[in-house]
């Protein structure tokens, strides 16, 4: 667990969800440079991601099946990627047009009825008179000079004919259904203009109820002088809940999805003059419309196609956020899949068109990049059924869908997971909440996955679905289909699971239980959204808080109204209405109507139930007042508490009240969280940039091929079997001049690194002033300073303070980096002097090693004068007896000079060897040192055959080559740090007073705290060229220990490589100085004995001095090289100190 949090993976996580919390609890969306800033940091994270995505977790390359499904799997991934990168994008600019609609607005009213006249089209296809009349009332209800209500009946209904001639208002239809809506509005423009042909056209669905002053609000941002406006959209504002609110409790306390188109998405398309059309409640201009030809009639979807080929003709749809109108949401889960699959339709048949922004021309870039962001909405609705069915595949078919770790996944997918559920809830402005809004694409995404393909196969061709709106829902519908799927994913994922859990878990099965876990949530959502719940069987009542009277037969009362609807009301229950029975009339006055008879149908703790007896007229002002009225039970903004609740209640759990202290701490709960966090993120906060490995690596295996084994530690001491040579390397360990310098350069570190990092503590001090001079302020006689000036005066001053000095808080690690790179070097100059250590050893053993070999060739030398000598007078005795020449005597003689030659070489090297010990000891050697122990008996051990590789690791030297190269990353963090502001903390107290004596009176003390920030701005480059400086640093340090690292190997490689073929040399050279002995003892006999000249003994006595000669020689070889080897390997490993790098940055 400590190791995961002392990342900085960890720590860049932590700055992540901080960023986050502050953004989300302190930032303003309607600022731009915040949503720039949220936005800019939401996308890197995801970029980050992505990188590591593609980097790190791509599946194997063969041809199974989850390969197949990990490729899969990730291109919708990255499909949805950057569906949200594009939407942060696109969300960076918004327009508000609040300001040009009340100039709009006042101008035409001033105008009085010299304005220009607006034709209503109210669009019917098969909807009740219940829903109809709504609308038809409504529209008459507009407050505005010139409308004309116009009624476009496609069903071709005689009894809605009847009733438009009834409430004077226009009735046309047509003999078919051709082209659907957009036909039935083109048979509305050609009928209208031979009859009102007004200049500008309100267009309303069936169910959408238009505000008294639509016409005044939206009329004026025709006349944009920037811009040429063809058609004004406002939002569909729903006054009852949509299915998933309605099916998942949620209707007050979570928005409907097209909150967020609306409130959201159309402000930021408007911002770049490509808002389009949604269907209802817009106005567009006669003359724009009548010469693109018409509501255009290639799509199922006319709205966004007619947007587009105004736009062909230079005509801009301008977006007015005001809702200025209710409707009705689908009633039923089917209707709202079908009414999502139609739009996904739509969008793809517009895009398929010659003419349609992808294909024809006349669209801008925006234009086009728009449409292609709202292509990708839909398709990345099967990356939702992916996300839902991976956990299932993987538990039955093997195949994963995410190919990356449990911690990875933590450390790179999460944090970008929570940044976008901050910076979604945030952009929207609480309209956006975990699992409800993912609910909503859930439900519907097969559907219109299963559209997308068959779009792809057949996209034209296909009949005109109109959403069924005001039918019966009085009772709990199952839709078993959509039910069965869902249900069986929760099954199949949980025995899954269950079945892994009971068993020994990999990485995988980790990753997909928290998998399986949260999918399991989505699909119990998505599943009991797909249970309709009944709807009341009266119209959808409006909350209204209203004083009214009341009469009866039992008299006139005082009575208030909490909800209200053109059928009924429910009023709080009164003393009035309590000598009511149910069943017995009453009236009741309703502002702007008047009194409305009714009947009490029903009282409870909520309310007593009204119903309302009418006649027509007064039913008609009732529906205009009600509808008048804007809705405020539905939620606007998402309230994520009682959305959670509710949820839970929908799934059959009950939660207890929460206690109200509880409740009280949550409120501030945001404010702590933020707090908490930033404290963590600055205290964590650390530039220094994780150290890469290095470029170069140590074999398993020598190149001899030879396995490494298990040895045991050994030090110096138990290395060195010489007792004389281990007196030797401990006096020269103490006194040894060079080794001195090294030992005082590593104290020298330590102390340095000790310094720097007193830097993390505050420094307490205490300052003391005395002075005398001219007082401005002055003091009394004791003293005190008082409030009166008096300049001029002369007089003493005495001040003493005591606390922190200007200590700073290392929010950016700079301290930090400075006491790590201390402290590396401190290691550095330690791993210096134990390599002087080791290689004071070396040259020790070495030189003490060759002063034994040149005893050894002193006394063959000694020998071999002896044995020329006697040779000689042998020859000498001869020539007086007449039996040999002068020529052989002088040659013999010559053979004694070379000898007596050779033995004062010897001398001479041990003379010099023996002064070379005395610098090593670092004081005088005896001059019988090396003499004890007989040549060849070993003065060191041998090292153990088959030593691994690894063990360079060790080395002393290796180790202060990396420790430097931290210190040098280090620096970089430092420099990195220098970028950002420096913050220190003052903080002293003391006192200030014009005696001594009175210094710490009471009324003389004072304190101070001082938070300092300083950040240089312009600096002419300095930070930028100390931060390279860093970074080459590194490089050079880094490429000094590979350079190190390849030596030592080196090194070590040609110890070994010469150790085994040493070994069979000296075996060798044995063989043949015995041979050698053997045929120069027989040649001295037979020269003694007659039977062989002086000079062949001559001869085989100089043969075997040189291959004795050799062979000392050679065994000294092969002890320096031991010597070598030891050093090559660390110098013996039970002393070493431990690697400084960790396992992950560990030299290799």
């Amino acid at each position: 667990m400590f190791e995961l949090i002392d990342t900085p993976e960890f720590r860049v996580n932590l700055m992540v969800v901080g960023l986050a919390l502050i953004m989300v609890f302190h930032a303003r969306a309607d600022r731009a440079s915040h949503r720039v800033l949220f936005g800019f940091l939401t996308a890197l994270v995801l970029v980050r991601y992505v990188a590591w995505r593609l980097a790190e977790t791509l599946p194997p390359a063969d041809l199974g099946f989850g390969t197949l499904m990990g490729w899969v799997f990730l291109v919708f991934e990255m499909v949805s990627i950057v569906y949200t990168l594009l939407s942060i994008q696109m969300l960076s600019r918004r327009r508000d047009n609040h300001a040009q609609a009340d100039a709009g607005e006042a101008m035409l009213r001033k105008r009085g009825a010299d304005v220009p006249a607006v034709d209503v089209f109210i669009c019917t296809y098969n909807e009740e008179i219940g829903v109809l009349e709504k609308t038809i009332l409504a529209a008459q209800a507009i407050d505005y000079p010139h409308v004309n209500v116009w009624v476009l009946d496609d069903t071709r209904r005689d009894w809605l004919r009847d009733y438009c001639a009834r409430k004077g208002v226009h009735y046309a239809r047509r003999p078919d259904n051709a082209h659907a809506k957009a036909g039935n509005l083109n048979n509305g423009l050609r009928q209208s203009a031979g009859l009102t042909n007004a200049p500008y056209i309100l267009v309303l669905d069936a169910d959408f109820a238009p505000h008294r002053n639509i016409v005044y609000r939206v009329l004026g941002l025709f006349d944009d002088p920037k811009s040429k406006v063809g058609l004004v959209q406002t939002p569909q504002f729903y006054y009852n809940a949509d299915p998933i609110q309605h099916n998942l409790r949620a209707t007050d306390s979570w928005v409907d999805e097209q909150r967020v188109f609306f409130d959201v998405l159309q402000p930021a398309k408007d911002a770049a003059d490509v808002a389009f059309c949604v269907g209802t409640s817009f106005i567009v201009r006669r003359d724009a419309i009548t010469a693109a030809g018409g509501f255009p009639t290639g799509s199922v979807c006319e709205d966004i196609y007619t947007t587009y080929t105004l736009m062909r003709s230079g005509w801009v749809t301008r977006w007015l956020n005001e809702r200025l109108s209710n409707g009705l949401s689908a009633d039923s889960i089917i209707d709202y899949i079908n009414q999502r699959s139609r739009w996904c339709l739509g969008t793809i048949q517009v895009a398929l068109l010659r003419d349609g922004p992808l294909r024809g021309k006349g669209y801008s870039f925006t234009a086009r990049l728009h449409y292609v962001h709202g292509l990708l909405h839909w398709l990345t609705k099967p990356f939702i059924l992916l996300i839902l069915a991976a956990p299932a595949l993987y538990w039955y078919t093997g195949a994963s869908a995410f190919h990356a770790t449990p911690r990875a996944f933590a450390m790179y997918g999460l944090p970008p997971l929570v940044m976008f559920w901050g910076y979604t809830y945030w952009i929207s402005q609480r309209r956006c909440l975990p699992v409800f809004t993912e609910v909503t694409q859930i439900v519907a995404a097969m559907a219109v996955t299963r559209t997308i393909v068959s779009a792809l196969i057949r996209p034209f061709g296909r009949p005109f679905k109109v959403t069924a709106k005001g039918q019966d829902r009085s009772r709990t519908v199952v839709h078993w289909n959509l039910v069965a799927v869902f249900g069986a994913l929760i099954a199949a994922m949980e025995m899954g699971a269950l079945g892994a859990i009971g068993s020994a878990m990999t990485t995988g099965d980790v990753l997909n239980v928290v998998w399986t876990f949260i999918a399991t949530v989505y699909c119990l959502a998505a599943l009991i959204a797909c249970i309709d719940r009944p709807r009341p069987e009266h119209d959808e009542r409006f909350p209204y808080d209203a004083a009214t009277t009341v009469r009866s037969a039992a008299g006139v009362g005082a009575a208030r109204f909490a909800e209200i609807a053109g059928d009924g009301a429910r009023l709080l229950n009164s003393t009035a209405l309590g000598r009511i029975g149910i069943g017995q009339p009453l009236d009741i006055h309703v502002d702007h109507v008047g009194w409305v008879s009714a009947t009490v149908t029903g009282r409870s703790g909520a309310g007593t139930e009204l119903a309302f007896v009418h006649d027509d007229a007064v039913h008609d002002r009732l529906v205009r007042h009600v509808f008048s009225l804007p809705p405020s039970h539905v939620a606007t903004q998402v309230k994520p508490a009682r959305a959670v609740l509710a949820f839970m209640d929908s799934a059959g759990w009950r939660w207890p009240r929460v206690p109200r202290m509880p409740r009280m701490f949550a409120s501030s709960a945001p404010m702590l969280a933020v707090l908490l966090v930033a404290v963590l993120v600055l205290s964590g906060c650390n530039l220094t940039p994780p150290l890469k490995p290095a470029d170069v690596e140590v074999p398993a295996q020598w190149a001899d091929g030879k396995a490494g084994t298990d040895v045991a530690p050994m030090a110096w001491q138990a290395f060195v079997r010489d007792d004389e040579l281990r007196g030797l390397i401990g006096t020269a360990l103490s006194r040894n001049r060079d080794l001195r310098v090294y030992a005082a350069k590593a104290r020298e570190a330590r102390a340095v690194y000790a310094g720097t990092r007193s830097s993390l503590f505050p420094e307490i001090g205490l300052v003391g002033s005395a002075g005398r001079g001219n007082q401005v302020t002055s003091l009394s006689s004791t003293g005190v300073v008082t409030n009166s000036q008096a300049v001029g005066r002369v007089g003493n001053t005495y001040a003493v303070q005591a606390g922190i000095m200007a200590y700073e808080l290392d929010f950016f690690g700079r301290v930090d980096a400075g006491v790590e790179q201390a402290g590396s070097q401190a290691t550095a100059s330690e791993r210096d002097f134990a390599a002087a250590r080791m290689n004071l050893v070396g040259e020790v053993s070495n030189a003490y090693l060759t002063l034994r070999a040149d005893r050894a060739l002193l006394s063959l030398a000694d020998s071999d004068l002896a044995i020329q000598t006697d040779s000689t007078g042998v020859m000498q005795r001869a020539r007086k007896a007449g039996g040999t020449s002068d020529l052989d005597l002088l040659r013999s003689q010559s053979l004694v000079q070379r000898a007596a030659v050779q033995r004062e070489e010897f001398r001479m090297r041990v003379g010099q060897d023996l002064q070379w010990l005395t610098v090593l000891v670092g004081q005088p050697v005896p001059a019988t040192t090396g003499a004890q122990r007989p040549w060849p008996e070993r003065s060191v051990a041998d090292v153990p055959v088959g030593l691994p590789a690894s063990l360079l690791q060790r080395r002393p030297d290796l180790l202060a080559a990396y420790a430097r190269v931290e210190a040098a990353n280090s620096g970089i963090g430092a420099a990195k740090a220098a970028f950002y502001p420096s913050f220190s903390l003052t903080a002293v107290g003391g006192g200030l007073s014009g005696e001594f004596s009175s210094l710490l009176n009471s009324g003389n003390r004072s304190w101070a705290t001082v938070l300092g920030v300083s950040l240089p701005i312009f600096d002419w480059g300095r930070r930028s060229a100390n931060l390279s400086t860093n970074e080459e640093r590194l490089a050079a340090a880094m490429a000094s220990y590979e350079y190190s690292v390849q030596q030592a190997l080196r090194e070590a490689a040609n110890a070994l490589i010469a150790d085994s073929h040493l070994r069979p040399q000296l075996e060798a050279q044995q063989a043949r100085v015995q041979s050698l002995q053997r045929v120069a003892a027989i040649s001295r006999t037979r020269f003694r004995n007659g039977l062989e000249d002086y000079f062949a003994g001559a001869d085989a006595q100089r043969e075997l001095y040189i291959e004795q000669r050799q062979w000392i020689e050679l065994q000294l070889k092969q002890a320096v090289n031991t010597v070598s080897l030891y050093k090559a390997l660390g110098g013996g490993w039970e002393d070493a100190p431990a690697p400084v790098a960790s396992a992950a940055t560990a030299p290799r």
